[in-house]
């Protein structure tokens, strides 16, 4: 009977497995080390699931949506947001654009 690391019992197939796993992780490792590397340096989330690695970029979370026009980018009269200057989205952590008085 073989014994995991761990101390319990384990059949043929189940080594078998956790070998096969183990070169899949580092298959994974080598072929994603040059994007994972600049994701890192970049600063983005990376969230690894099998052979599926996803990039996120952490600045996404300061985008909200302008709350004067909703989103759409158009203020009264049809014309561009004074908020969010038509863009219809507002980083979180910039205060809005100065109103001109008129």
């Amino acid at each position: 009977m073989n014994v995991s690391p761990t101390g319990i019992a384990v059949n043929l197939w189940t080594l078998i497995r956790e070998q096969a796993m183990a070169r899949h992780w580092e298959l994974s490792d080598a072929f994603f080390a040059e994007i994972d590397g600049f994701a890192w340096v970049q600063g983005w989330a990376i969230s690894r699931y099998r052979t599926r690695h996803t990039y996120r970029d952490p600045r996404f979370d300061r985008v909200v949506v302008c709350c004067t026009c909703g989103g759409d980018g158009r203020g009264e009269g049809g014309r561009a947001c004074r908020t969010c200057k038509g863009d219809g989205l507002l980083n979180f952590f910039e205060p809005p654009a100065a109103r001109k008085s008129a």
